[in-house]
């Protein structure tokens, strides 16, 4: 008999989380070609240390930069808890220092920041085709035989302990990697998914039928309560039935499928909604919690 599921909504006032997601978003991003500004892994940290590592895609045609966060902390017996996060290039320009400091006062996990190798932060193209459509199977393929399996060989990890993070697009292929290698990870935490760009993954999501009997696996899906509609007008849908399918993704769709989520055996789902906040600054505001829950820490 499985334990009675768990759903969570939680409207957070970020009384704690908010300043620091203003004092973030209110410098402008810089473009896609922009220079890379300094990060914590230039400054350095008391906390953590930082490596880069390269890795080749499964078929050879693209190049991924992991950036290392590594405890200055011997790792416990077990391994590090670790953290994949994807857009891993803006992860590093907003990765603070007090932050490190908070999760080295509990079980720090090792953060593998997940990005390209490129000036900026971002890679419109790539991360689209990437996170997205048919190439999202070519780039969880590559996240599980590459990717994770070079971190393995590097460091000592608990592999017990793995999440999975992303935001917008790369929140949409957590879920859509949770929907496919459900026991690739044991934490899954989409923040602001856009389930709207992809009603695949919603449809998938909603007729999910949970995991293996006695596996354990934690869904998070986070959103702010100023994400207004999806923006289907302002996306190419490639055709008129596809723009149709999107529009058609309820707006509260996340919301949805968490609740599904939570009723399947061997999933503990979560959904949490931040007053104020927009799409993009769901991106730090779900980063930090992220971290802390990874250590241990509430």
């Amino acid at each position: 008999m499985h334990a009675a599921p768990r759903f969570n909504v939680l409207l957070i006032m970020l009384l704690g989380v908010l300043p620091l997601v203003a004092q973030a978003t209110s410098t402008p991003r810089p473009t896609p070609q922009a220079a890379s500004e300094p990060t914590l892994a230039d400054s350095g940290s008391a906390h953590y240390r930082f490596e880069r590592l390269h890795v080749g895609s499964t078929d050879g045609k693209r190049r991924y930069r992991l950036d290392l966060a590594i405890p200055r902390r011997a790792p416990p017996a077990a391994g590090y808890p670790v953290v994949y996060l994807l857009d891993g290039n803006n992860v590093m320009a907003e990765l603070r220092d007090d932050w490190l400091a908070e999760l080295d006062a509990g079980n720090p996990p090792l953060l593998v920041m997940v990005g390209y190798d490129i000036e900026g932060r971002y890679d419109m193209d790539l991360r689209t085709r990437d996170y997205t459509g048919v190439g999202s199977a070519d780039f969880l393929k590559t996240l599980i035989t590459q990717i994770k399996p070079l971190v393995e060989k590097q460091q000592a990890i608990d592999r017990q302990q793995q999440m999975l993070w992303g935001h917008s697009f790369g929140g949409l292929f957590v879920l859509y990697a949770l929907f496919e290698q459900p026991q690739a990870f044991q934490t899954w935490f989409a923040a602001s998914p856009s389930l709207w760009y992809q009603p695949e993954t919603y449809a998938k999501g909603m007729g999910f039928t949970g995991i293996a009997q006695g596996s354990k696996r934690r869904v998070m899906i986070m959103r702010g309560s100023k994400e207004g509609s999806p923006p289907v007008k302002s996306f190419d849908g490639g055709s008129l039935e596809r723009r149709k399918a999107m529009a058609a993704v309820p707006v509260d769709a996340n919301r949805q499928v968490a609740a599904h989520l939570a009723t399947q055996p061997g999933l503990t789902a979560n959904y949490q909604e931040f007053e104020g906040l927009a799409h993009g600054d769901m991106f730090n505001a779900a980063l930090y919690p992220a971290l802390r829950m990874a250590a241990g820490l509430k």
